[in-house]
């Protein structure tokens, strides 16, 4: 089976001419089951909020379901009384607890860090109830269309619907507006964030796929592009002919002005992936996460047109951990948060407290350590939000649990009393943070994290 990493490659040059907004082309992504449009007049949208917060995001998805013991060790000597197998608590080498009860060993010292400096949000309840569903594609489609449903777009496809509506996105005027070309990006190919349903999106609102390092979709890479063409006259490689043809014989249309960009996407996209860091910030080596943060943040910062950045945890269904699920997550999430802390130190070397990263998955997992050596899924999860110092107040830890069920089945739930929320409130927290003032009309009535922002 491929990987995500794997397929995103191939997807960068095999999608972009047909599936990037910024070109004008047809929409890669697929049809969702049902229909809706947005009631504009039913959206209650302050231009004010917007450009005082002046918000641009990065949304980690982490698909599988990732387990939320790395922040979340407050109930694990129970937990590991309980279980079917013992948990390897008093053995540094796999299960540090921090101060905070993180996982020290699952990026639990990176998120000490962060949370000490104020960078970052941990919620430990959000909490599944609706259908008590588990399942992987259900809950993927609902968690990244923000609703309880099956149908209509997603969120980053309503946000963009709304920010042109609402006047504050505007249309590139030509290819001196490259960058007004790209408000929203995919580093994960296709993703139901993006869905458009009946929404219609102009060309330049649908999602552009962006590589990273040395990956640039719109480059001509293949050794065909540069090879000289028969006229030897004219001294031409093939690609340089095809851009004349195009010039010269294609009438106006989208096809032609996707010629036309073709080039200037190039050269901006060669221009983010070689954006030097600023003294002192440094991403860690051999990290899966960190060369598509940093590629991420160099276009935020390069470019205050890009909006909403979506990036999917490399390998789809990563974070499925049912068998030997220590040694891979605990690896797995100190890439990702200590990926994290340079980004934000990126940021802030740039002087740029209006990006934030949302970290969060479909569902849960349970606690129970299986036959397997692995967790099976479960309902509760953590969302972790960082950097927005311009716009979010800094909650640190928010959430208190219980430890629930038996046998196999054996959860971390919501202490009563404690705050707690459905992952549909990441979508409607997002849509606050960009000006939208009554966004439970798009999430079945889920409201914002409470308290998160200012």
């Amino acid at each position: 089976m491929q990987t995500n990493e794997t397929n995103h490659q191939h997807f960068s040059r095999r999608h972009f001419l047909k599936g990037l907004g910024a070109l004008g082309a047809a929409t890669f992504l697929p049809l969702s089951l049902r229909s809706e449009d947005l009631d504009y007049d039913a959206i209650e949208f302050d231009a004010s909020i917007y450009e005082a917060n002046n918000p641009q995001t990065i949304v980690v998805y982490l698909y599988g379901g990732p387990s939320e013991l790395a922040g979340n060790l407050t109930n694990i000597e129970e937990i590991s009384e309980k279980s079917q197998n013992p948990y390897p608590l008093g053995n540094d080498r796999y299960m540090r607890i921090t101060p905070n009860k993180f996982w020290g060993n699952a990026g639990g010292d990176a998120m000490e860090r962060m949370l000490a400096a104020g960078d970052m949000n941990i919620f430990r309840t959000c909490f599944r109830t609706v259908d008590n569903l588990k399942a992987h594609g259900e809950c993927t489609s609902q968690a990244q269309r923000g609703r309880e449903s099956d149908g209509g777009a997603g969120v980053i496809a309503n946000l963009a619907s709304i920010l042109y509506h609402k006047g504050v996105v505007t249309e590139p005027s030509g290819t001196d507006d490259v960058g007004k070309s790209i408000p929203f990006v995919t580093m994960e190919g296709e993703s139901t964030f993006f869905t458009e349903e009946d929404l219609n999106l102009e060309a330049f609102l649908k999602p552009v796929a962006f590589g990273t390092g040395s990956r640039n979709p719109y480059a001509r890479n293949n050794w065909a592009y540069d090879s000289k063409i028969l006229d030897r006259d004219a001294n031409l490689t093939l690609g340089q002919y095809f851009d004349r043809l195009s010039f010269r014989h294609i009438p106006e249309n989208k096809i032609k002005e996707s010629f036309e960009r073709r080039a200037t996407l190039e050269a901006f996209a060669n221009t983010i992936n070689e954006i030097a860091l600023p003294n002192g910030v440094a991403y860690p080596e051999n990290n899966v996460f960190a060369a598509r943060l940093r590629t991420a943040m160099n276009l935020l910062i390069e470019n205050e047109h890009t909006k909403v950045v979506s990036m999917g945890s490399p390998g789809l269904g990563g974070w499925d951990d049912h068998s030997n699920a220590i040694d891979r997550y605990t690896r797995r999430m100190t890439q990702l948060m200590e990926a994290i802390e340079a980004a934000l130190a990126h940021a802030r070397a740039a002087g740029k407290n209006n990006i934030n990263i949302v970290v969060f998955g479909e569902f849960g997992r349970n606690v129970n350590y299986n036959n397997s050596l692995g967790w099976d899924h479960g309902n509760n999860q953590n969302v972790y939000w960082f950097g927005g110092r311009d716009y979010m107040n800094h909650l640190g830890i928010v959430g208190e649990t219980v430890v629930t069920g038996g046998g196999s089945r054996i959860y971390l739930a919501p202490k009563p009393g404690t705050q707690t929320f459905q992952v549909f409130s990441v979508a409607a927290t997002l849509y606050r943070m960009y000006g939208i003032k009554n966004p439970e009309i798009l999430t079945d009535g889920n409201a914002p994290i409470a308290g998160l922002l200012a």
